[in-house]
């Protein structure tokens, strides 16, 4: 069994790694949102596999260990085959809108090469858990413990060998299931020398072996045709390209979702503070870069650069005199080459003896820190045709909400300065405050200006936004026009409230739900428990604006950019097309084996229940882990590590659960109470204590802080970990295809799961989520003490 075991386990690490490492690829070459939807589908395929082998079960008397290891070998060749694929059919998926014929059967065609690796996979489980189902509690083990491993993988080799090489290593290990599986010892020497082969090549080739942009996201594809990328490295985080324009250096981040720019310097600051004084050349994207620094000239300010990029914020700063700037990027290599390979072109930036340039997440670093700052800056690098295509609206965006205002506003001095830009003013204003309000402060209109371009046909993505601890005056009002072209309007102006076309109720910290309902976007302040600030849209018409429902132009232009059409929402057609395929497969998952197969024709007691217990077990679990993925973001800080953190201590946890619960001897006849019993109360300790309990950690250093998340999160994993090999082991003397249905139907609502998360927590927020969770851990409960009565 211990081959079988080692096998089992080289197959859940490649596919967690696999799917994981094409959600980045598909980042790149298209749009994160898009990137959510063929992934997503691609996994329905996982628990597909399920339903196949109820409908043709594998008789028991034949070689389980040479079809399981042509399966692996198979799923290795596909694995590696998919890099080829893509690149041989790159698809644009913007022409679904315009030849949706050629463009469906493109995308059949590489949905076909993406669903391959995760039908073969499925099947393997299916078969090992079908064949063994009496050693389901170690083998679900293993199975856990090598996704858990799986969910690593890329941040120490992502750098090095990027995606393509990833695309290798899956090949490799699924060479050495293979072997495992095999019972010639001729084949399994032959496979694992193959797979060391196909492991080094990656580390040996000089660059990456890359995947082809499928669009031209702000430029990038042309720029690579033209052979103008001079510069591009796999951050775990986000890949970044430099591309050399010649006046100027573009960084583009995840194939161009994201941008920001390296404008040449020489170093004089005295001369570039005359030049933007006098107009000459260019140095900055606009004033609304500098103007906080400005007002506070020659003061020696202290600043704090969330986002630092190519260091414009930065070289505005010491522009100005400022005596220290902590620049913050979350993105370590855009630091690193702006310290090394671009210090002479920036003028030595993020070198300056006044400077701290360093990775990190925004509200981390603030959290860490008791440090108070004259200015604290963020502005946004989101380009113009990254939210056209939608991406970022369900995007979870911890720096837009009212705990993230209140950070800001609680680390500024007496006279400081927020300084943001960032898309719809109106959304952060009431995001502002509400934090305000709920510091006790009052009359924030006073204290708040917001800056946009009024101009027929512009949409201002970037309307400047100030909050001054102290109240605005005439004179500081006056400076700060004068830094601006006259399109350039005071679209929030606190001395001049009539103005305005936000009304005071706006500014009051307290929107009322009337009003809410009348503005015809999502205006209603994020917050950490639904921090989905770029979620706007309530309708699928296009909108104008409409001042008496405080709907500005560029707010009504971006909802606009986002229908195709007119119709076809780019920010939520992703959920529309995934929720249709939710429906179809489990009219798919329930149907056919009901009718089809021996173990759906065939009579016996807890058929239901089995389904809809392994059903609510899939969705339970994944809802759980999603979930706290963002809750713990606050504590953690960085997406990466807490993502890591988060999925890895669950799927180890409740590896470690299923073996132990064979040690205490839980099965379908005893103790099979106990996990239920587990899972509720330590679900309801997390959700009534984290909140107290991360207060314990915030300004401990990052290894503490994810320490301390696995620890939280270990007992309620540990639990969980225990009803899927319960229920297996209750089902296990069925017809044959009972097991393999029970697994098509735990993947499918993994999936379906995976997707009722995300629209929960949009509408209702994460604490109601994880209560949903627990409910349907209640329903398998419930199932469960019907389905051990059909098992005896």
């Amino acid at each position: 069994m211990l081959k079988i075991s080692i096998g089992l386990f080289c197959v859940a690490l490649t596919t967690l790694m696999l799917e994981l490492n094409l959600v980045r690829v598909f980042d790149v070459i298209w749009y994160s949102n898009m990137a959510y939807m063929v992934i997503t589908l691609a996994m329905f395929c996982f628990g597909l596999s399920g339903i196949y082998s109820s409908l043709r079960p594998r008789p028991i008397d034949k070689n389980v260990h040479g079809y399981l290891s042509v399966l692996a070998l198979i799923f290795a060749l596909f694995s590696l085959a998919v890099l080829p694929a893509m690149n041989w059919i790159p698809f644009d998926f913007n022409t679904l809108y315009t030849s949706p014929v050629k463009a469906g059967a493109l995308f059949l065609v590489m949905y076909l090469f993406l669903i391959i690796p995760f039908f073969l996979a499925g099947l393997i489980f299916t078969t090992v858990f079908s064949f063994y189902a009496d050693k389901i509690q170690s083998l679900y083990c293993w199975d856990l413990s090598g996704a858990a491993l799986g969910c690593l993988i890329l941040i120490p080799f992502l750098p090095s060998i990027g995606p393509g090489g990833i695309m290798f290593l899956a090949c490799a290990f699924g060479l050495i299931a293979s072997a495992c599986f095999s019972e010639r010892r001729t084949w399994s020497l032959i496979a694992v020398v193959v797979a060391l082969g196909v492991a080094v090549i990656p580390f040996a080739k000089d660059g990456y072996f890359e995947f082809k942009d499928h669009i031209d996201k702000r430029g990038v594809k042309g720029a690579r045709e033209r052979n103008l990328i001079e510069d591009e490295h796999w951050d775990p985080i986000s890949k970044i390209e430099v591309i050399d324009y010649g006046k100027m250096k573009h960084i583009a981040y995840d194939g161009g979702s994201q941008s920001s720019f390296i404008i040449p310097f020489d170093g004089d600051y005295e001369k570039l503070r005359e030049d933007v004084r006098t107009g000459t050349g260019y140095h900055f994207y606009g004033s609304s870069v500098y103007i906080s620094h400005a007002m506070k000239k020659d003061t020696g300010h202290e600043a704090l650069v969330i986002g630092a990029a190519g260091g414009s914020e930065t070289k505005a700063a010491l522009m100005f005199g400022a005596s220290h700037v902590d620049a913050v990027e979350l993105v370590g290599y855009v630091i690193e080459i702006g310290k090394n390979k671009y210090a002479d072109y920036n003028g030595n930036i993020f070198n300056h003896p006044n400077v701290n340039a360093l990775k990190g997440e925004g509200r981390s670093f603030l959290r860490s820190i008791d440090k108070k700052y004259d200015i604290i800056q963020m502005y946004s690098n989101h380009t113009s045709s990254s939210i056209a295509a939608g991406t970022g609206a369900m995007a979870t965006t911890y720096l837009q909400t009212v705990e993230a205002y209140k950070e800001y506003f609680t680390h500024l001095k007496g006279d400081g300065i927020l300084h943001i830009n960032h898309h719809v003013y109106p959304k952060m204003v009431t995001t502002a405050a509400q934090a305000w309000h709920e510091l006790g402060k009052t009359d924030f209109l006073r204290h708040i200006l917001v800056l946009e371009a009024v101009k027929e046909g512009f949409q201002d993505n970037l309307p400047t936004l100030m909050v001054k601890m102290q109240p605005w005056t005439e004179a500081e009002i006056a400076e700060v026009r004068s830094y601006f072209h006259p399109v350039i309007e005071m679209v929030v102006h606190p001395l001049k409230p009539e103005s305005n076309m936000l009304p005071a109720e706006f500014f009051s910290g307290t929107l009322a739900h009337q009003t809410i309902d009348q503005v015809n976007y999502r205006v209603a302040a994020s917050t950490d428990d639904r921090p989905y600030f770029n979620f706007l849209r309530k309708s699928f018409v296009e909108l104008d604006a409409d001042p008496s429902k405080y709907l500005n132009f560029s707010t009504a232009s971006l909802l606009n950019s986002q229908l195709k059409s007119g119709w076809i929402a780019t920010d939520v057609i992703h959920l529309i097309v995934t929720g249709g395929a939710s429906l179809f497969f489990i009219v798919l998952f329930v149907f056919v084996p009901m009718y089809f197969s021996r173990a759906g024709r065939e009579k016996w007691e807890g058929k239901i229940a089995s389904l809809i217990y392994f059903s609510c077990l899939g969705a339970g679990f994944i809802i759980f882990e999603l979930v706290f993925i963002q809750i713990f973001m606050k504590l953690i800080g960085y997406p990466l590590y807490t993502y890591s953190t988060i999925v890895f201590a669950m799927l180890i946890s409740a590896g470690f659960g299923s073996v132990m619960s064979e040690k205490m001897s839980i099965s379908p006849n005893q103790r099979w109470f106990v996990p239920f019993a587990g899972a509720l109360v330590f679900s309801v300790l997390i959700l009534i204590g984290y909140e107290a309990y991360f207060e314990l950690f915030m300004q401990l250093p990052t290894i503490a802080r994810v320490i301390a998340a696995t620890v939280l999160i270990f007992p309620l994993g540990f639990f969980l970990g225990m009803p899927f090999p319960l229920g297996i082991l209750a089902i296990a003397r069925q017809p044959r295809g009972s097991i393999a249905w029970a697994w098509a139907m735990n993947g499918l609502f993994t999936v379906v799961g995976g997707l009722s998360s995300v629209l929960l927590s949009i509408y209702l927020g994460f604490r109601f989520t994880v209560i949903v969770a627990i409910l349907i851990y209640a329903v398998a409960f419930l199932m469960f003490s019907r389905l051990r009565h059909a098992a005896r």
